[in-house]
This record gives C-alpha cells, structure tokens and sequence, in this order.
C-alpha cells in the first residue's frame, strides 16, 4: 500500500505531468521520495572514472545518453531511446524529468561517473548500473537497453544496502530455477519461475505485487519478502512465479502514460503469468493460485473477474484491505502522524489530497486543479474498488492472512469487514499473526514502525506453511450436490428468490443427483447437472433467481460437472 514515510513498498516515479511529478503509487511530493534513506552514498569518497576505457555497447549507450541529458542535449539523448519509449516521451519530458532529478538530488553539480557495469540481463532488457558522482554524493541509477542497444526505460530510485539472506527454510536442493517472460512486446517482463524437483506436475502461486515500482522479490529496504515465499513454497512442493512489476521494468513508460490505470499495473500482468503457466511443463495448470500482497490482495477480486478462461484456482490475499485506498491511506496518515513522523503541515496537505479521492464527482479526465497524487486516470481506477463487496460474490476459494501489528493495513479494521461481506461463504478461510507486521516479518512488541523495514528479517517458516497446507488441501468450491442443495437453502433463506417454488425445483434436482453420487454414476450425474444448469438459466431468464445465487450456482455446477467427467 501507499505510505508516507520510510515504509513504501518501492520507489516513486515522477507523473506524465510536466508540473505533477509526483509518484503515482506513493505518498509524497517527492520524484525521489527514498532515494535520501536508501540510494544515496553522501561520503563523496568515489573516484571518477575514465569513461573512455569501457567497450561494451550496452555502458557505452547508458553512459552517452546520462552525459547528453547532463549537458542539456535533449535531442539526442531522445535520438538514443528506443521507438516504444519515444512514442510515450519527447525532449521537453527528459529535461522535465532531468532537472527535478537534480533538484531533488539536491547534492550539487553532477561531476562524473564512479562505476559502470552490468547488472544483469535478461530477455527484454541488459540493465547498465550507473554510479552518477555529484559534489556531494554518489547515487545510482539503472538504465535499462533493449536487445539493440537503445534506452528503453530506467530506474532512477535503486536500492542499496544491507537485505536479508535466504530464509533457513529455503532448501536449494528441493527446487529448480528458470527465467521466464511474462507477456510479450512494449511491456514484457522478466520473471522467475521457481519449481520443485520430482516429477509433477505441481501446483503454482503467482505473486503479485503491492503498490509502487517493486521487482520480483518485491524487496523493501532490507526485507525480500517475495524470494521467501518463493523459495519456502518451492521447498514444499510448490511451484511459484514471480516478476518484475510493470511500474519497475517499465518505469518511464508507464509513468509517462496519461491513461495509466491499475489494470495496466497489476490486473493485466497477473493475467498474463497464469496464460504463461498454461503451457509449462510440471505446472498442474488446474491447480494455479493468486497470492496478492497489499494492493496485490485488494485487486484479487479484480483479477479473479477479469480469469475469462477460469484458470485461478483459489487466492490468499496477503495484507490486502477491504475497503477503498484512500481510505487505508488515511489512516496510514493519522497512525504516522501520532508518532511523530509527519510534521503537521505534510499531514494536513496528504489528508486533504487523499480525501479528493472520496469526492464522487472525481475524474480522471477533470481532476480538481489541487489534486497532487499523480496520474488521475490511475486514481480513478482505484479510487472506488472495495475489495471485499466485490469478493461477495464470487466463489473462489480464499485464504486472507494479516499481521496484527501492520500499521499500513490495520488487521482491527479490515478483517471484521472481509467477514461481515463474505459470512455466507464457507470457502473463506482466516489466519491472523499477532507478531508480524506489512511485510510478515516480526518486530517489536505492539503496532509496528516503518523502521522495522530496514532490519533484515525473514518471512517466518510458520506463514510458508500455512500457505502450503491451504493450497495443497484448499477449501475447494462446493464438491457435492448436497453442499450445493445446502447453498440453495441458504440462499432461500437470504431471499435470492422470488419464489420458494423456483428453490424448491432446484433441490429437487439436487437430490436426484445425490443418489446417483452415491451409486458412482458420473454419467448420470455429468448429465444431470447439465440439466441443473439449463433450469438455472431458465430461473434467471425468468428473474427468479438473483444474479448473486445464480453465478454461485452455475460455478459450482460446473466444478461438479468437471469433477466427475
């Protein structure tokens, strides 16, 4: 989720806006929110290097296009970006975007590089680390070049410092590793694909990530709670995928997106890795789940109504609020606030920019002229999402989990309201952790600080566990015609008919199916329940049966149906 001090999920990047460059996933008005507390080496002891000495293509490009922008030379900097980049940018947007670096940077003028290399390269990018020296610091910043050689993006916000090392779970010998591409073209990203040894095939959790631009271990500071779970699933006998999130692959080009929303961001690419799982060796593509995290688990009923092709499985919505952002970001505010951490003017102006966002006359297109989050199309594709109403009425299985001492989603307020909106379900199920804060790592005794993200912790083996028992043995949708002859009845008693006879003809067909259960006849049961459906869509048709009832109904109708084919 959004936050306001130390404790973002990632980086912030700058808005499309030549005078909003404020991040569109993270409290504050900086472009370089953290790069103060966790990118900047102020000791000025780096030595400039002599730039001429390196031949590889790739540093040579990332070097020419820092040294164009520094010198003002707009024109070609852009000429030296790839054509994707250079139909979402133009020189007025670098320089835009160059001069609030420098001015947040706020570390002098720029002197030269102290490093160059390599960081690592993968099918849609070679990423080049850069060390930019100024008078009074050294900060990095990744250039990210396609397979030719051009600047497709960069990250400006790079991480750096201690991190926490693989769990004492993770059991390397249990589990295999391969990089794979999410999607395909403009905003392909790389992933890994974490699968257990033997021969399969196995089930499969995709990660999806919170809010800002986070990779695919979705590290914070000095926590990798993604590679935890990974690695801890991958050593129980469960495959996971994990990618780099849009916002930190394609950093400038989302950013410079005007209709950027949060399908674009999360939604889409989640989507993706399961249409990519489909066709993987010793993955069960029947078995595949959703594991959200924070802005992650609030879109996993997006993501569950956007599986056209019913590839999900189930979902654990990992910290993820049932109610609308802004509202979870308000309170983020009030518990920041009663610390310390936020000066009372900063307070005053966040609660009054998040608070916009519950006005119903805000738009995307014409947002108050006050309005300084960030890209207003991304805003109002987010504002009105309530998790749990959505969740209502789906039939998915789900685990929610929450740490009681999260302060970025508060377990005392978002949990009664995921079981208030789902207590007719009996698919659902609830694990709460007194200990363990946003991330799942354990801190001090009481509601958590944003300090504790700096300490390397791991998500503890518990947690693994509980995730791993859930999918190998998850609550499947309703499994027999008499568990759906008790959902009838349920939904009877909730008044999702108009009629009681209409409820009645469905039991009625539900006990015949029962007794051929019973005597192990799928054909007739296959048969059968075809014709339950052919009923249903005769009740809807005929505005007998809710629109609620009748897409449970139908749901497991066809889980019965696939059961005994």
């Amino acid at each position: 989720m959004p936050t306001t001090a130390l404790g973002s999920e990632a980086v912030s990047q700058p808005s499309h806006s030549a005078t909003k460059l404020v991040g569109a996933d993270l409290v504050g008005p900086n472009l370089l929110n953290n790069i103060g507390k966790n990118s900047i080496n102020s000791s000025g002891n780096d030595q400039v290097i002599d730039t001429s000495e390196y031949k590889n293509h790739f540093i040579q490009n990332a070097i020419q296009f820092i040294r164009n922008m520094q010198s003002g030379d707009y024109y070609h900097a852009l000429k030296l970006t790839s054509s994707d980049l250079q139909k979402r940018i133009t020189e007025q947007w670098l320089e835009i975007y160059w001069n609030t670096y420098l001015q947040q940077i706020n570390s002098g003028s720029f002197i030269g590089f102290s490093s160059a290399k390599v960081k690592g390269s993968n099918e849609v990018h070679t990423n080049v680390e850069l060390g930019l020296k100024f008078e009074q610091a050294t900060v990095p910043m990744i250039i990210r070049l396609d397979p030719s050689g051009n600047v497709d993006d960069l990250l400006a916000t790079v991480q750096i410092g201690e991190v926490a090392e693989d769990p004492a779970y993770s059991d390397p010998d249990a589990f295999t590793e391969k990089e794979v591409v999410v999607g395909k073209g403009t905003f392909a990203l790389p992933g890994t694909l974490s699968i257990p040894k033997g021969e399969g095939p196995f089930p499969v959790v995709v990660l999806v990530q919170g809010s800002g631009a986070s990779d695919r271990d979705e590290r914070a500071y000095a926590l990798k709670p993604f590679r935890d779970l990974a690695h801890g699933l991958a050593s129980k006998g469960i495959a996971v995928l994990r990618y780099n999130k849009r916002t930190f692959e394609h950093t400038l080009k989302t950013t410079a997106d005007p209709n950027h929303t949060v399908d674009k961001e999360t939604t889409d690419d989640a989507m993706l890795a399961t249409h990519l799982l489909e066709k993987q060796q010793k993955i069960d593509d029947d078995q595949i789940f959703i594991l959200g995290h924070s802005q992650g688990g609030m879109m996993v009923p997006q993501i569950i109504n956007k599986d056209k092709r019913n590839n999900i499985e189930g979902a654990i919505v990992m910290a993820g609020p049932a109610r609308t952002i802004q509202d979870v970001v308000l309170d983020q505010l009030d518990y920041l606030h009663s610390l310390g951490q936020m000066p009372l003017e900063l307070y005053e102006f966040m609660k009054g920019q998040y608070e916009l966002l519950n006005d119903p006359d805000f738009t995307g297109e014409n947002p108050p002229e006050d309005f300084q989050l960030g890209q207003p199309m991304f805003w109002d594709s987010i504002n009105d999402i309530k998790a749990a109403e959505m969740a209502r009425e789906q039939t998915k299985p789900l685990l929610i989990i929450q740490g009681e001492e999260d302060y970025q989603v508060q377990a005392d307020m978002e949990i009664p309201i995921w079981k208030k909106e789902l207590s007719h379900r009996n698919n659902v199920e609830y694990r709460l952790y007194p200990k363990l804060n946003h991330f799942f790592t354990e801190g001090e005794e009481g509601m958590s600080a944003p300090e504790e993200y700096f300490i390397p912790e791991n998500i503890p083996e518990y947690v693994i566990r509980d995730i791993a028992e859930w999918v190998k043995f998850n609550p499947q949708q309703l499994t027999s015609a008499a568990d759906m002859k008790t959902l009838v009845e349920r939904f009877e008693a909730e008044g999702e008919f108009t009629n009681h006879g209409a409820a009645r003809a469905l039991k009625v067909h539900l006990s015949a199916v029962s007794q051929f259960e019973e005597q192990g006849s799928a054909e007739k049961v296959v048969k059968h329940m075809k014709g339950f459906i052919l009923l249903l869509n005769h009740q809807k048709k005929a505005d007998l049966i809710s629109q609620k009832a009748y897409n449970a109904l139908k749901s497991d109708a066809n889980q019965l149906i696939k059961k005994w084919q």
